[in-house]
């Protein structure tokens, strides 16, 4: 750009040589300034264009990733609030037959059959909570401390070191989670 204009001055000079020549050469001054500003102009105005329209993007992008982050806490609430309720459905049914056992239970019905009826109930909450994954301890199995809790030890030669003898509170475990280990006596040697 520098050399168009070096070569349109040296030419207005070398014209006629006389007073208009410092006229010719201020309007081709102006001229030649004037066309690279309106081509700074343009690329302004594409760049000003340019970062409004990322600048929009940005925006956008962020607002959407706020949202993520809002439905995603929203869902983990949710998980978190509604995680038994597999397992509450699962014992519903028992529920509703303690209910009736209690309904029916009366000064004429025998102790017998009150046994019968608590032993029933026991069963169908223990299957029903078998059905989401509740499992007992293992028990007959050697000590393990990470199934079992000794609370006591009874000395008996005719069994070996760690044999579980009495199991006081069964254990309970979920899947492959323990949620209580069993407590029991255990024996020794000495």
């Amino acid at each position: 750009m520098n050399d168009t204009l070096d070569k349109d001055i040296n030419n207005l000079h070398q014209a006629d040589g006389k007073d208009n020549s410092k006229k010719a050469t201020d309007e081709a001054w102006t001229q030649n300034q004037a066309s690279p500003n309106q081509g700074n102009e343009a690329a302004q105005a594409e760049l000003q264009n340019k970062y409004a329209e990322l600048d929009d993007q940005y925006k956008r992008l962020w607002a959407d990733q706020q949202n993520m982050i809002k439905r995603n806490q929203r869902e983990r609430q949710d998980l978190l609030k509604y995680a038994a309720a597999n397992t509450v459905e699962a014992i519903l049914p028992a529920l509703d037959n303690f209910e009736f056992a209690k309904k029916s239970i009366n000064a004429n019905t025998s102790h017998e059959e009150v046994i019968k009826s608590i032993g029933m109930l026991q069963e169908q909450l223990l299957m029903s909570l078998r059905a989401v994954g509740l499992t007992e301890v293992n028990t007959s199995i050697p000590f393990n401390a990470e199934l079992h809790e000794a609370i006591s030890k009874i000395k008996d030669a005719s069994k070996e070191e760690g044999t579980i003898i009495e199991v006081l509170k069964k254990g309970f475990m979920l899947n492959d989670k323990v949620l209580r280990v069993a407590t029991v006596v255990v024996s020794t040697k000495e």
